[in-house]
């Protein structure tokens, strides 16, 4: 064998086996920043990152919807004026007062008070916009309250119709714990949509 051509097999292996080494170390490197963005994200957005993940089926995709809707939202939302502040504290004093007497009512009151904050702040961008659409804007926006409002929004529902369907005062005593534990998730929905 000639050694022009013995130096010239050992030069192309030795340099396929450090485009191979780079490419592997630049693999990794990036898998890396990948898992550390992922992490991130997780810290960032909490329960509704892995809800989006299932929901789209990879994280980097969740992560991807989860900044798209953030990035959408930050451009829609308006913060609240002082006198509308008062106006809601007002609106959810008046929440808390009923609860005492009437907490179905007051349970509704929550809501319409939390779907008025919402409106007005534009997290609901579209008169057509569905509940889950607003709940996906606020979890975007503020994803520790997200499963509050998903919960207190379901509970709702759940004690609405049981109350409709019975009258014995077991499942009355049932319905006001749940209206009672409502009321606090509404609360910390509504606590943080007032902040400045």
């Amino acid at each position: 064998m000639n050694t022009t051509l013995l130096v010239t097999i050992i030069v192309i292996v030795v340099v396929v086996i450090l485009l191979l080494a780079i490419f592997f170390a630049v693999r990794r490197s990036r898998a890396r920043r990948q898992e550390q963005q992922r992490q991130r994200s997780r810290e960032e957005f909490g329960s509704e990152y892995e809800r989006t993940a299932r929901e789209t089926g990879s994280e980097e995709e969740a992560d991807k919807e989860l900044r798209r809707r953030r990035g959408s939202v930050e451009r829609s939302a308006e913060p609240l004026s002082d006198e509308r502040r008062e106006h809601f504290e007002g609106q959810w004093g008046e929440v808390e007062r009923v609860f005492v007497d009437n907490p179905e009512k007051s349970i509704e009151m929550a809501d319409r008070t939390v779907a008025d904050i919402l409106n007005e702040r534009r997290f609901v961008t579209d008169s057509s916009q569905s509940d889950e659409e607003t709940e996906k804007n606020l979890a975007a926006m503020h994803p520790d309250v997200a499963d509050d409002y998903r919960e207190a929004r379901r509970i709702r529902a759940d004690v609405v119709a049981r109350s409709a369907r019975t009258s014995d005062g077991d499942s009355e005593e049932q319905s006001t714990e749940d209206l009672r534990q409502t009321i606090g998730r509404y609360r910390a929905v509504y606590e943080r949509l007032i902040e400045r």
